[in-house]
């Protein structure tokens, strides 16, 4: 999360950037402006061996484990207002997976837009409109955060769906419950390498947003703007801050 963050800076100057990673050991991610507190274990995470962390981007709770998180930073006029931007990344997103053989699509926008769940529930529950869906089921969980002149959006492809864990983890919760989403895994046999994926995915943000790509490594003033901010996601003051 700290490096997300650190890489606003670039977006600021003009710099847009597509980053993916994935999670050892497997998190429990709350939206920025969740209510975690009282409503989610952290004891069982712990015993559990599940880190947790609070996201700098909006939504609800995700369990980060056997899936591709995607961020993207850029100057928050690149594309327009939230919506429109928050769109052109998810087709983006969708297209690649379309070359890798996924009935992937964007949720149709018209029309009236679902009423809202309580945010105690998983990410992947419900798709909302804008969002990237296989068969109906969601596929990618995504948010998005302004800064000034800067935008993070950043969201999880599920290989596996491993999202029963976040009920698992709800404070007096009932056990398993199946979350109906969709995964590569389901979509897909044999299940392409991470390798593929990565070039899948970076090949159509390089021809939906018509940028040329070059691909690098975090810059030693980046890890360090993430060393500088990573207290804060380490912090349980922000992580439980509500």
């Amino acid at each position: 999360m700290a490096v997300d963050e650190s890489l606003l800076e670039g977006a600021r100057v003009g710099r847009v950037t597509l980053r993916l990673y994935g999670w050892e050991p497997g998190c429990l991610s709350f939206g920025r402006n969740q209510t975690a507190r009282g409503r989610y274990d952290g004891e069982r995470a712990a015993r559990d061996g599940i880190d947790v962390v609070r996201r700098p981007t909006g939504g609800r709770s995700v369990f980060h484990h056997r899936e591709v998180t995607y961020s993207v930073t850029a100057p928050a006029d690149a594309w327009g207002g939230l919506r429109p931007a928050y769109l052109k990344i998810n087709r983006a997103l969708a297209a690649g997976l379309r070359a890798l053989g996924v009935p992937a699509e964007v949720v149709e926008t018209r029309g009236s837009t679902p009423a809202p769940r309580p945010t105690v529930r998983a990410c992947f529950r419900d798709p909302l409109p804008g969002e990237v869906v296989a068969g109906g089921r969601k596929l990618i969980g995504s948010a998005q955060w302004r800064d000034g002149e800067a935008l993070l959006q950043h969201g999880s492809l599920l290989l596996h769906n491993d999202q029963s864990r976040v009920e698992e983890m709800r404070s007096g919760g009932a056990g398993r419950v199946d979350v109906p989403a969709t995964c590569l895994a389901d979509l897909l046999d044999p299940l392409p390498d991470i390798d593929e994926i990565v070039d899948a995915l970076a090949a159509s943000f390089s021809m939906e947003l018509g940028m040329e790509e070059t691909r690098q490594e975090i810059s030693s003033a980046e890890r360090h703007a993430a060393e500088a901010t990573q207290e804060k996601y380490m912090d349980d003051e922000w992580t439980w801050r509500r």
